[in-house]
């Protein structure tokens, strides 16, 4: 009984001292993000134009028919353009940011469920390229806007997708971007994104998908443009912005 009170005991110390390191990794991530957040309130950048690169990953973020399950896919070629910088209102540290991008989404639809490998056989990967303009505000660091996509390209396991099928696609965007590096020249900032699509892919979902004979509907399920896809995708990525006018020397000491 005694050596049952003895591991317990034991037992007890170690979950505590556990619990004790977990409090204070969590005080001190606490403690970095806000001297961060406050660094940030306290830098003011100048207009700035630059090149945006970055990479996606992604999924389809809606319901599927019955039959389909969503995958997450990551993008072969990065999200690439231009990136323009304009302070809003310096007592407040409010900024925009304006991209006119090159960004693709990408997810794979799987299907033909194997009940008894427990998985699903075939795995297709569906991707969506849009040339895309992104107002973006930014608040110390925090970014929150749109983006406007219109269609370039489409292609289901490499077979093309004509665009006369595919939507302009609106997207809601927030992250959160932070300057590597900044001196008189410029900046470097590192950023991160999560969008979702507000309407779907296809202009008419039960006409266009590309699916629609591999998998069809199972009964008494209808096949509507309800289950049109709606892109989910989160974006890591790099900026290099260039002044376009100088600040005081004092702010760079």
């Amino acid at each position: 009984m005694k050596n049952i009170i003895k591991i317990n005991s034991k037992i007890n110390n170690k979950n505590q001292q556990k619990n004790f390191i977990c409090v204070l990794l969590t005080i001190f991530l606490m403690n970095c993000f806000i001297v961060t957040v406050k660094a940030q309130e306290e830098r003011y950048f100048p207009p700035a134009l630059g090149l945006t690169f970055a990479y996606k990953g992604g999924v389809n973020g809606f319901t599927n028919p019955l039959g389909r399950k969503n995958g997450i896919a990551l993008n072969n070629i990065p999200d690439a353009g231009i990136t323009t910088y304009l302070p809003l209102d310096f007592i407040y540290n409010l900024g925009m940011y304006i991209d006119l991008m090159y960004n693709t989404n990408t997810f794979l639809m799987k299907y033909n469920y194997d009940g008894i490998e427990k998985k699903y056989a075939n795995s297709d990967r569906m991707r969506f390229s849009y040339f895309s303009i992104s107002p973006t505000f930014n608040h110390s660091g925090f970014n929150l806007g749109f983006n406007l996509g219109i269609p370039v390209s489409a292609d289901w396991e490499g077979v093309k997708i004509a665009n006369s099928k595919l939507n302009n696609l609106i997207e809601v965007r927030a992250g959160y971007s932070y300057p590597l590096y900044f001196d008189e020249v410029g900046r470097l900032n590192l950023f991160i994104n999560a969008s979702y699509a507000l309407n779907g892919v296809y202009k008419n979902f039960v006409q266009d998908d590309p699916l629609k004979n591999t998998v069809p509907a199972y009964p008494p399920q209808i096949i509507t443009n309800y289950y049109n896809p709606r892109p989910a995708s989160i974006q890591i990525g790099v900026q290099f912005l260039f002044n376009l006018i100088r600040l005081p020397d004092e702010y760079y000491e």
